[in-house]
């Protein structure tokens, strides 16, 4: 767990870290935010993407495979969805296998925004951030075709043998080479690591013993709070951005995890030709991931100039000055209502059985709407605690893997008991119901976090008297 007062007086270090800390204006500071260079942060951001691209990859890659594993476990197309809800929060083997799969990949997606939020400012955080989601956004198009090809040629079983292999030989490296970002430990990285945060090349590579006494670094290792946490989802602005966030993730899953046993009924198609269906759902969220960040950062940069700020890039700067809620949003809702609107339309396409191209093309635009509002509210919870990011984005993750576990539950009999097209249009009418939430984030959420940085602030003053 990260501690926001790591840096200040030492009476002050034994504190517990309070997650709304990150809502006070920082000092100003004329050091850099961060020592890494340009490639060195996008090469430390790629690997933390590729790291968490195991949780997604690992969730959808037997998508094709289902209806094959379905057959041979001898239970239904629902149950064995079930397994990939499992992954986010067989059948007794293959559930409980999945269970511990996902205890050892999901906290990934956590850490890979966390290091973003490490070493990228506000200014820059939309292009990074998208870069940082690559593995999350691109790894449930990729899985389906990896599934699709090994279930074809090698039977469902070597998708989960691939997986294995592919872990491991991604793990060496990393333990080996990857450099600890947290700011607590590092700084702005140019405080030597210490202990078991150094990376196994360094202990090679150092002579001279570094110890935490020689930096000034506390070496009491904390046991993680959970509740720091849970708690995050009663904050204001964040918890609500927290349940939009999940209800639009949730969105997501209810359309791929529809695909397979929908698209073979449809349009008869075997497991590779299942895979192959969600090419354009990758297309979507990567198209979506790289134009959207710029595009973010660019209305950053301009509501910035708009308030009378600087814009400084690689130095902190001061958000409860500046109404970061509106910067974000301001893409944000926009690309919220189109996800909506595309999702509805799928429904009403697949009752009519369109030309497959036409639907391919119709989940392209899902994919690329919902990665859009998805990533911008992810900057945003980030933007919000960027001194506690992995605290931040684990409560993120309870809540959209919760909400996406019980979309991709209910999916399948939904639609054999509602049809496709209510089924889908009650996905699209749940993020409908989002968009006054977010519209209350966008008009009140400066005001929110002004007045609790006032009333942290008097009682910082209370309790600092004699």
């Amino acid at each position: 767990m990260r501690n926001p007062n790591l840096n200040q007086q030492p009476s002050q270090q034994d504190e517990e870290a309070n997650e709304g800390t990150p809502l006070l204006p920082p000092a100003p500071s004329s050091e850099p935010y961060s020592v890494f260079t340009p490639t060195q942060k996008r090469l430390i951001i790629l690997t933390a993407a590729l790291a968490s691209s195991f949780s997604p990859l690992s969730a959808n890659i037997y998508y094709p495979a289902l209806n094959s594993i379905a057959k041979d476990l001898r239970v239904s197309p629902s149950q064995i969805n079930l397994t990939i809800t499992t992954y986010m929060y067989s059948f007794p083997a293959l559930l409980a296998f999945r269970a511990v799969q996902s205890c050892g990949s999901s906290g990934a997606v956590a850490l890979a925004s966390a290091v973003a939020a490490d070493i990228i400012t506000s200014a820059e955080r939309g292009m990074y951030m998208g870069f940082a989601s690559l593995g999350n956004i691109l790894a449930p198009s990729i899985g389906p075709i990896l599934g699709g090809v090994l279930s074809k040629y090698l039977g469902w079983r070597a998708i989960f043998w691939f997986l294995a292999i592919a872990a491991v030989t991604f793990f060496m490296p990393l333990l080996f080479l990857f450099p600890e970002t947290c700011r607590e430990i590092v700084g702005n990285g140019s405080t030597p690591a210490v202990g078991w945060n150094r990376t196994m090349w360094s202990y090679f590579r150092t002579t001279t013993a570094v110890t935490s006494h020689s930096l000034n670094v506390p070496s009491r290792v904390k046991i993680p709070n959970p509740c720091s946490t849970l708690r995050l989802l009663s904050h204001r602005p964040v918890g609500l951005v927290l349940l939009a966030n999940g209800i639009v993730f949730s969105s997501y899953y209810a359309v791929t995890a529809g695909i397979p046993a929908l698209f073979q009924k449809k349009y008869d198609l075997d497991d590779l030709g299942i895979g192959l269906c969600f090419i354009p759902a990758g297309l979507g969220s990567l198209l979506s991931a790289t134009a959207n960040g710029v595009f973010v950062d660019w209305n950053y940069r301009r509501a910035q100039r708009n308030a009378g700020q600087m814009v400084h890039r690689n130095q902190t700067q001061d958000i409860i000055g500046f109404p970061i809620e509106k910067a974000r949003l301001q893409i944000g809702l926009p690309m919220t209502i189109l996800a909506a609107i595309s999702i509805t339309v799928y429904g009403v396409l697949m009752t009519l059985k369109p030309p497959l191209l036409v639907a391919l093309i119709v989940v392209f635009v899902i994919c690329f709407c919902i990665t859009a509002a998805y990533n911008v509210m992810n900057i945003l919870i980030v933007d919000l605690y960027y001194e506690t990011p992995a605290t931040a984005m684990a409560a993120n993750n309870l809540v959209r893997c919760f909400l996406g576990a019980g979309a991709a539950a209910v999916v399948n009999p939904l639609i054999k008991w509602i049809g496709v097209q209510w089924t889908y249009c009650l996905v699209s009418g749940a993020i409908a119901l989002i968009t006054p939430i977010l519209s209350i984030v966008y008009v009140q959420g400066w005001e929110w976090r002004k007045k609790k940085a006032e009333t942290d602030a008097q009682l910082r003053t209370v309790h600092e008297r004699p």
